[in-house]
C-alpha cells in the first residue's frame, strides 16, 4: 500500500513538472512538440489522488502502467520520426519503471482480494 502512495506523490510532482513546463521537458527529451508533453502530465495528475488514496489501490496501479505502456508506445513513435536517441532512451527507462508497476498492482490485487481487507 506504501508503494502506491509513493508512486502516488512521485506522479504527482512529475505530472506537475510535465504540465506545467512541457517546453523544457519535451527539449530535454528531444521530442518534436510539447502538447502530448503536457497531455501526459494531465493524465498522471488524474491518477495521483487514486495511486495516494484510492481503494481498491490495485486498480490505480494498473492504471499507471497502463498509461506508462501508452507513453512508451507515444516515445517510440517518436523515435522513428528522428535519429535522436533521448525518447528511446526515456522509453527503456519507463518499461523498467511499468515492470515494477504492474508487479505492485498484481501484489495489491492479491492483498485486497483477501476476505476483511475491505479493499
Amino acid at each position: 500500500m506504501r508503494t502506491a502512495a509513493t508512486v502516488g506523490v512521485g506522479t504527482t510532482v512529475l505530472g506537475g513538472g510535465l504540465a506545467y513546463a512541457p517546453d523544457a521537458v519535451a527539449a530535454a527529451l528531444g521530442l518534436r512538440r510539447p502538447e502530448p508533453v503536457r497531455i501526459i502530465g494531465l493524465a498522471d495528475l488524474a491518477l495521483a489522488p487514486g495511486l495516494i488514496a484510492g481503494r481498491p489501490r490495485w486498480r490505480w496501479m494498473a492504471a499507471r502502467a497502463a498509461l506508462n505502456v501508452a507513453i512508451i508506445a507515444y516515445l517510440l513513435d517518436e523515435t522513428r520520426r528522428t535519429s535522436e536517441p533521448r525518447p528511446r532512451t526515456a522509453a527503456l527507462g519507463l518499461a523498467a519503471l511499468t515492470v515494477g508497476d504492474g508487479a505492485t498492482a498484481w501484489s495489491l490485487r492479491r492483498t485486497e482480494s483477501r476476505p476483511g481487507h475491505g479493499g
